[in-house]
């Protein structure tokens, strides 16, 4: 009988298993994932992460098994993860189907990619950034979750490349600004310290959630607050945020050079001690 799947040039009559586990993945995006910082061989930032994912599934309709709690998390990244670096735990939904799927049981996969830095370093250089022209975000229930469905993301960062960008901005459906291509986005006004709320489509950040918190605790003025790109042009500093890098400051946002300092007092009271 012949085969009736061609997989990159070889024709199969069923699917490979280790392709089959991971079907709706390939076909679909079906699932969700989060990226970690291991430090010293820790999980610093394991139980925010661990709740954005399981609300997340939850979201998606999973039936997350019993035993999936913080602690089975935390055992499964930790025996790949090394001494220091990032672990991402993806996971997806098993089985077949198409958009209505045939079951809703999870799989995971986790990995592990060792990185030089002992923790979240200041990156003194500095990032440059531009305005992304290409992609505009969605914005609904779902614009908070770590989708693994990522041409968007994908296609901003091959146009900051060509642009010869650090990263780039995006704006959401609205025109207005939502994030960056794996981070969230903050600026100063002044003393105050602004950020575009979940509600305009960003990603809910882990490492967002920490800034606010701690920044707040210092008795530094927070606000959440829609932004059309003009605000980031007249703001005093901009930097971005996320769970593996921490905070990196912009130095070079559409062409014109901002200042670092207050950016750099806060990593130091905030991120330092993570």
């Amino acid at each position: 009988m012949s085969g009736h799947i061609n997989w990159n040039g070889r024709i199969l009559e069923r699917w490979p298993q280790e392709v089959e586990v991971a079907r709706r993945l390939l076909f679909y995006g079906d699932g969700l994932f989060e990226t970690l910082r291991v430090v010293r061989g820790e999980l610093p930032l394991a139980e925010r992460h661990w709740r954005r994912l399981y609300n997340g599934l939850l979201l998606l309709g999973f039936e997350v098994p019993s035993e999936w709690d913080m602690a089975f998390f935390k055992e499964q990244l930790l025996r790949v993860a090394a001494h220091s670096g990032r672990v991402r735990f993806a996971v997806w939904r098993a089985g077949g189907g198409h958009y209505f799927a045939e079951q809703n049981h999870p799989y995971f996969l986790a990995t592990f990619e060792p990185m030089g830095e002992e923790g979240f370093g200041w990156f003194s250089e500095g990032l440059s950034m531009g305005v992304c022209t290409s992609v505009r975000l969605p914005v609904d229930a779902y614009s908070g979750l770590k989708s693994l469905n990522a041409p968007r993301y994908v296609a901003a960062a091959r146009e900051a490349q060509r642009q010869g960008w650090d990263d780039a901005l995006l704006l959401n459906a609205f025109d207005r600004v939502c994030e960056a291509t794996s981070s969230n986005v903050f600026w100063w006004e002044g003393d105050v310290l602004c950020t575009v709320p979940l509600g305009e489509g960003c990603v809910a950040g882990v490492m967002r959630e920490l800034t606010l918190e701690r920044a707040a605790a210092l008795g530094v003025a927070c606000r959440e607050k829609p932004a059309e790109v003009e605000v980031l042009q007249q703001a005093d500093e901009i930097f971005l945020t996320n769970a593996v890098r921490g905070v990196r400051p912009v130095r070079i946002f559409a062409g014109v050079a901002r200042a670092t300092e207050r950016t750099h007092w806060l990593y130091r009271q905030v991120f330092c001690p993570v």
